[in-house]
């Protein structure tokens, strides 16, 4: 119990030591020029379907509509099973501290001192691995969503932002193995709706952009990327034309679409399938 406890503490609360990256970060991410935003949206998208843009507006439209009452779900435990699989790089079927250090410092942006702490948290038999039984457990028995974006999708930039903790305490702790996914579209959508209008502007997308992006060096090219993006942005998410994107397309979009690519066209982390 108390080991759930403290595992869930760091979750929600993120004390700024446990969430604050100080290590350089291998991150697919961060090996990327800051032009890979706007390259996700143009590659591997498009790939689903060359003869149209991303998302045809008409057919958005209509979705954003006809799915706001019905949510597809993320299985956590099958997604569990897959993050385990990518963890464990040498295949030898549990997860060591040096597995999990290059998984949540390298490609996640957690510091080494959060990810020892995790560690000795999940290993509940206190026998110096993680096997795929304590990783599920800790999934389903922990704040699902929580262990999901420290793991999965999102890494430090997300958990350490305060819309994450209000989303991720309104949510509850433990008890779940399904995450709909309307609930990661409204968590993207709350972190750059940063006025809380209930609607994303050119500007907060931008300062979106900004803070994506932050990280990189080339300030020369940041400013014509953040347009390329922005534009690029409204012209796929901006179903109806009306100059700003809701919360329902959004969640039309993550409906219709592959998440992890979307979670990774607005800048989240999201983990390294593991090679079969």
């Amino acid at each position: 119990m108390c080991q759930e406890i403290a595992v869930v503490s760091l979750l929600i609360a993120s004390p700024a030591c446990a969430f604050a990256p100080t290590v350089h970060r291998q991150s697919a991410l961060a090996n990327k020029d800051v032009s890979y935003l706007t390259r996700e949206i143009h590659s591997p998208l498009q790939l689903r379907d060359h003869s149209t843009s991303l998302f045809a507006k008409e057919e958005t439209t209509s979705d954003a509509t006809k799915l706001q009452a019905s949510s597809k779900e993320i299985d956590l435990l099958e997604e569990a099973n897959a993050i385990f699989d990518s963890v464990d790089a040498n295949k030898d079927g549990v997860i060591s501290a040096d597995e999990l250090r290059a998984h949540l410092c390298d490609q996640m942006g957690y510091s080494a001192d959060y990810t020892n702490y995790l560690f000795a948290s999940l290993d509940t038999d206190d026998d110096g691995v993680i096997t795929k039984e304590e990783f599920r457990y800790a999934f389903y028995n922990f704040e699902a969503l929580s262990m999901y974006m420290t793991f999965g999708v999102g890494g430090s930039e997300v958990t350490s932002r305060e819309a994450f903790k209000a989303f991720a305490l309104n949510k509850g702790v433990g008890g779940g193995d399904k995450l709909l996914l309307d609930d990661l579209a409204d968590l993207i959508f709350d972190m750059i709706d940063t006025d809380n209008s209930g609607e994303i502007s050119k500007v907060e997308l931008k300062a979106h952009f900004d803070n994506v992006t932050d990280k990189f060096d080339d300030e020369e090219t940041t400013e014509n990327q953040a347009k390329d993006y922005v534009r690029t942005m409204f012209a796929t998410f901006d179903a109806n034309d009306d100059g700003t994107i809701d919360r329902n397309e959004i969640r039309a979009a993550f409906q219709k679409y592959d998440f992890k690519l979307l979670a990774q066209t607005f800048g989240l982390r999201v983990y390294r399938q593991a090679e079969v």
